[in-house]
Order: C-alpha cells, then structure tokens, then sequence
C-alpha cells in the first residue's frame, strides 16, 4: 500500500493534546493510522523550530508513504527497533544514528516493514534555532559543520552512523522521560542537546577521518569495493579478491573500509545481505530458502540464525506474516 505524506496525516487519530502557551512547548499524542497499522505517534513542540518526535508502531502489510520535495531542517535520527527503506537514501535499521542537514529534500518513498516494530526518537531543529543553542553567528559557522548548513535549492546532506553506549542511554531517558510540565521541556531538552552534541562528534570525527586520513583515489576505490559487494551479495568476492578487483593492497582495503563505513568488509556484507533478504521476504514472491540463496547462504540454518539475531524474527516467521496479511 502506497500513501501519500498528507494522507497519512489526516488518516492519524489525536488521542491527546497539551499546550504551554507561556513556555510555547505543546505535544500531541496520535494513533498510528489504524488501517496501515497499531501504535502511536508523539509530537512534542520544545519551541519554536525545535521538535521531538518519538514512534512506537508496526504495520500491518508493508507500507510505503510518499513525501513531496520541501525544504528539512537539521535532523537527528535514533533508530531502535524496526527500519524504513528509502529508495534514494537506502535503509535505516536498529541501531543506526542518522544526522542531516538543512536544505531541499526531493520527492522520496519511504517503506516501512511489517516484520518488527519501528520504534525511533527523532529530533528537528531548525538553523536559527540550532545556531542560536551553540551561540554560532549566521555568518561563522565552524568549517566542521558547514556542510550541514545548504541552500534552499541544494539536496541536504545525510549520513549514517550508530547509537553508541552513551547516545543509547540518553535515548531511553527521553524514551522513559518521568515528569510534566515545565521540568518535562527542561529535561527532554537537556537530554536532547546531549543526544545533538554525541552525534556531531560523531560526524566531525567521521568527516576528519575521511577528510585527512584518506586519500580521494583511495577513497573511490573503497567506494567501487562497496558497489562491488553490493552487485554480488549472491557470489561476493573474498576480502584479497576485492582488494585485487579495487586496485588496493589487502590491508589499505580492511583499513579505509573500516574508516569511511564504520565497519569490517564482512560486516558490510552481512548487513547487505540482512536488508536484501528482508526486503525479499517482504514481498512475499520468495520461499525462505530462494531469499537465502539470493543472498549468498548455501546453508539455510545459518541464513535463519543470521537472520533471527539481526532481526529478533526468524526468515520464516516474516514470511508468515506477510502471506497471512
């Protein structure tokens, strides 16, 4: 099923609603439309051009939204269960951080997967308000944040990383937030500009990283060994084959794929074949054991076992649900 953003919204049901007007903070409480899905969906206005969101919810059958192109503003994304697929930016699962900047999103699908609950905590700001929080005059944004700052008519930047130990405790302190009112804003705020200080950090070491330490045709030829592994996740090549196929030795290889991806070469090959093999069983055109063969398992107890450790489901369990539905 397909559905427009605007669509979804008005298909959304308010539960509940609180509004601050002497502090400007509100949040509301909405049902998760109940013919795509159960759970709920909560919206908390900080203040002005500040917003916490946080998503407790599953699908029924797997569900794709649509979005116009419009204009985001600087993003922060926790993902702690579940994952979205977005045919342009690829997909975020457990325990993915994401960071975004400021300027124009193109018309982009999401697909959210009946497999799992999506639970998330995500957090908009926009760049007045953001500049305003670390005191940064419009005009002297520091050189390791510029690239989060773009014009209107300039795709913003997006990038992947993970929930480190320290951002996963905050998390579930906002996730588990105990007060009201005033001290709630205070609290969730606080938490939050902790949460935006970790990732930064996160990404300045992750832009120095591939800024410094690697050299621009070395960096292409780990990106070439990525597209490489992402075309044969049927056959993929060992880890001297690839290095071989890139034009790298085999340890500038292991190395520059650790820095620029944030993992081993066979831990971006399984994470690969997980999605892929999701994605095929949430089609449902597949037996268990084709997906396992589609994505390089000869033995479908170890495609089970993969599977069910990475998605606290088992292939066949997936593919149930989505013949059943």
């Amino acid at each position: 099923m397909t559905v427009a953003f605007e669509e979804f919204i008005e298909k959304a049901t308010l539960v509940k609603e609180y509004t601050d007007t002497d502090n400007n903070y509100s949040e509301t409480l909405s049902e998760y439309p109940q013919d795509l899905g159960k759970g709920n969906i909560l919206n908390v206005e900080l203040r002005n051009g500040f917003y916490l969101t946080v998503e407790d919810y599953q699908v029924h059958n797997d569900a794709i939204v649509s979005y116009p192109e419009f204009q985001h503003p600087l993003g922060f994304y926790f993902q702690l269960s579940g994952g979205i697929h977005c045919q342009r930016y690829g997909l975020n699962y457990a325990g993915d951080s994401i960071i975004s900047g400021s300027g124009l999103i193109p018309q982009l699908f999401h697909q959210n997967f009946s497999c799992e609950p999506n639970k998330a905590v995500k957090v908009h700001i926009v760049p007045e308000v953001f500049n305003s929080f670390m005191g940064i005059e419009d005009d002297a944004i520091p050189l390791q944040m510029k690239h989060l700052f773009r014009k209107p008519d300039q795709e913003y930047y997006l990038r992947n990383g993970t929930i480190t130990t320290q951002m996963q405790v905050a998390v579930q302190q906002i996730w588990q937030c105990p007060f009201q009112g005033l001290v709630k804003r205070i609290y969730l705020e606080s938490k939050i500009l902790e949460l935006i200080a970790l990732r930064l950090q996160q990404d300045i070491e992750g832009e120095a990283i591939v800024s410094h330490s690697i050299k621009k045709e070395v960096l292409e030829k780990i990106y070439y060994a990525k597209e490489i592994l992402e075309h044969r996740l049927d056959n993929p090549p060992s880890v001297l084959e690839l290095a071989q196929l890139v034009g790298l030795n085999h340890h500038q290889l292991k190395q520059g794929f650790r820095q620029v991806l944030g993992k081993t070469v066979f831990g971006y090959l399984h994470q690969l074949r997980m999605e892929q093999a999701r994605l095929l069983l949430s089609e449902g055109k597949m037996s268990v054991a084709e997906v396992a063969n589609a994505v390089g398992y000869e033995h479908l107890g170890h495609f089970a076992g993969a599977f069910k450790q990475k998605f606290g489901i088992s292939p066949s369990a997936c593919l149930k649900r989505k013949k059943v539905k």
